[in-house]
């Protein structure tokens, strides 16, 4: 039996192809935004659409309103956090009402700036960040970096990756995420496997 390529499953390893220059501007900024309730993890997803274009203070303003409503609600179950987040941001930005089968997932219609944040205690983004598992076409998706935001990187917690939406498909991927207990003596991988449905315009 052939072994593992550990290299998939290695949170440090990057794959090179994402960190290409874009030859495009994105016309949309996404957002997914991750908490941990009591009974499992709430992720919420926004956008500009129908709005101004998203500048560094209007994602900012998202990240500490979120922030602001995860620490008023440290013991809410999944509903009752989401009711709460989705309350409060919004007027930040156009919120995705779609049901997925994975909270992680992605639909995706306009060339775009993609934003993962996480906000759990312990909890930050490894440096691969993201790999994909499905098989893109060359220039699909590009740009990957850590969330730069009023000069200052965000670092573990938050990236950015574009697509230029331009090849229809529901393309997998793995979010890496290094996760920490007992004030970080102890540490995992958290592999998390979700897809991007890209559907142009």
């Amino acid at each position: 039996m052939p072994s593992i390529d550990k290299d998939i499953f290695d949170g440090t390893v990057i794959q090179p192809e994402l960190e290409a220059e874009c030859g495009f501007a994105p016309t949309r900024t996404q957002l997914a935004l991750v908490a941990k309730a009591t009974d499992g993890f709430v992720v919420v997803h926004g956008s500009d659409a129908d709005r101004e274009t998203f500048d560094d203070s209007d994602i900012s303003s998202i990240f500490v309103t979120f922030a602001d409503v995860v620490s008023q609600y440290p013991n809410a179950d999944t509903s009752t956090l989401r009711t709460a987040v989705m309350a409060a941001l919004s007027g930040l930005w156009t919120p995705c009402s779609t049901v997925s089968t994975c909270p992680f997932d992605e639909e995706v219609t306009a060339p775009a700036r993609l934003i993962f944040h996480v906000h759990v205690p312990g909890w930050g983004f490894e440096p691969a960040r993201i790999k994909f598992k499905s098989v893109f076409p060359e220039g699909e998706f590009c740009g990957l970096d850590w969330l730069i935001l009023n000069g200052a990187s965000c670092a573990p917690y938050s990236f950015k990756i574009d697509t230029r939406c331009e090849t229809a498909g529901s393309y997998e991927f793995a979010l890496f995420i290094q996760a920490s207990q007992d004030a970080g003596n102890q540490a995992t991988r958290v592999i998390i496997d979700p897809k991007i449905e890209l559907t142009p315009p």
